[in-house]
Parts: C-alpha cells; sequence; structure tokens
C-alpha cells in the first residue's frame, strides 16, 4: 500500500506530466570536445530542447551574465579551467541553484563524489547514449519544476521550508519572507517572484521565464506587469548592496539577483 506521502507525489507528478514533457529544456553546454558537442546538440533538438554550447570557461562565464538557462552540462577538462572550477564558480561566487550535469570521461568512484559533494545534481561518465542521456536531462528538470511548483502543490510539505539567503529568510509555509528577522507583507505573487529569483541568484532570469513560472502563461503577459513586481519586492524587501545583494535589469533580456559586497 502506497503510504499518504507517496501518493501525494504520485499524484502531483501525474497531474503535471504533461505540462512538463511539453516544456522546452534550455541547455548550455560547457564542452569542448567538437563532436560531443554535435552529438549532444542533435540529441537535444530531436528532444525538442535548445541547447547553447561553450567550449572554453572565458566565453562559457560570459554567458551566463546574458543567457538564460534551466540546466548546465559540464565536462570536466576544459582549455583554461575544469568543470569543478566552474562548479564552484556557479554555486559560490554566482549563487546559482540551477540543476548541472557533469558528462565526462573521469570515471573514478573518487571523481563522482567530488563533483556531487560540489553541487553538481547528476554525474554520467561518457560514452553516453541517447536515451539515458534525453531522460536524465528530463528527468532533473521535472524534478527541478516540480520544486518550483511544491508551494501551490500544499498536498505534500515542501523540501525546505525556511531557506535563508543572508539577511533573508524565505518561509515557504507561511508564504513571507523576513529581513533581519522582520517579516515583509507580500502578496501572493510577490513572494512567488522574489522567493524564484533567491533560488536562482546569480542567474539571469527572463521576462518570458518569469512569466511562465509565476503567472502560468506563456501568452504576452504586459511585461510592465513584471517590472511593476520587481520594482515592488525590491522596495519592500530593501535589497541592496547595504544588504549584500543587488537585483538589476538586463536590457531586453530580464533581471539577475546576486550577491555582492556589503558597503
Amino acid at each position: 500500500m502506497l503510504s499518504l506521502y507517496c501518493k501525494a507525489m504520485y499524484g502531483i507528478i501525474n497531474s503535471n506530466m504533461n505540462g512538463y514533457e511539453d516544456f522546452i529544456v534550455h541547455i548550455g553546454l560547457l564542452e569542448d570536445d567538437l563532436n560531443q558537442i554535435e552529438l549532444i546538440s542533435l540529441w537535444a533538438s530531436e528532444a525538442g530542447d535548445q541547447l547553447q554550447s561553450y567550449t572554453t570557461g572565458k566565453s562559457f562565464r560570459a554567458a551566463m551574465d546574458t543567457e538564460n538557462f534551466d540546466l548546465l552540462v559540464l565536462d570536466w577538462h576544459l582549455p583554461d579551467t575544469t568543470g569543478i572550477d566552474e562548479l564552484d564558480w556557479l554555486r559560490g561566487e554566482k549563487a546559482c541553484r540551477i540543476p548541472i550535469i557533469f558528462i565526462t570521461s573521469r570515471d573514478s568512484e573518487e571523481s563522482v563524489v567530488e563533483a556531487l559533494d560540489h553541487g553538481a545534481d547528476d554525474y554520467m561518465v561518457k560514452p553516453v547514449n541517447k536515451a539515458v542521456t534525453v531522460a536524465r536531462i528530463k528527468a532533473l528538470q521535472r524534478r527541478n519544476q516540480l520544486g518550483d511548483s511544491a508551494s501551490t502543490e500544499r498536498a505534500i510539505p515542501a523540501v525546505a521550508d525556511i531557506e535563508s539567503f543572508e539577511p533573508y529568510l524565505v518561509n515557504e509555509l507561511e508564504h513571507s519572507i523576513s529581513v533581519q528577522g522582520e517579516a515583509v507583507r507580500l502578496t501572493h505573487k510577490e513572494f512567488e517572484l522574489a522567493a524564484y529569483l533567491f533560488r536562482n541568484a546569480g542567474c539571469l532570469v527572463s521576462r518570458e521565464t518569469l512569466m511562465e513560472r509565476i503567472w502560468g502563461t506563456r501568452a504576452d503577459l504586459n511585461t510592465r506587469t513584471v517590472d511593476t513586481h520587481v520594482s515592488r519586492i525590491r522596495s519592500k524587501l530593501d535589497i541592496n548592496p547595504a544588504f549584500g545583494w543587488q537585483l538589476s535589469s538586463i536590457y531586453q533580456r530580464g533581471y539577475r539577483l546576486f550577491r555582492v559586497t556589503r558597503d
């Protein structure tokens, strides 16, 4: 017999599976093997996803300031860096929480453990095949989306009811965000928007992504709606360098919330 938790999880996954399968995954690939790039690009295209590839750490880091990805795929050995160095940069300085998969020729148990300990979500050893690679990408993205929607699906508890982004605390149960211990009153959409930006801190988030994830539509919602909500949460939460954060508008692309050195 399924436990109540399993039944709830089963119902949520079944009720949303079609939506997940229809979602286009925007993938960023850091890989210097041109044959591997061509292969994974082909598989992504056939799966209905979009992929942009980079062969150096320098080009990859530049792209992270201008592009909006749902998932990243990293190789270990690169001309000017290593996948671990880029992973540390993403999870550390960029505070980026989007899913990351390693696809590499390093097959030792130590390498797998190192990558996962540094923040990777999955690890695959070359050579990889199409069916498993596409399935891993889709599964990881579904899991990520399930986490995004957990706040509106109260059949099961959130994985983390309270998340810390010093000095901010995001309280999923109370649907509130506190600043230095003081709760700030936010509307439902303001909370969802702020929580999403904090959970994707360091990464560029496009207006289109916010429309889809927060407002649940792919239609041409007036972008002023997004801009107005961003302006409100910036003001209400007092997001500024004095608190160690900055919320910037990227012209014609979207927004990026990132850590800065406090004044």
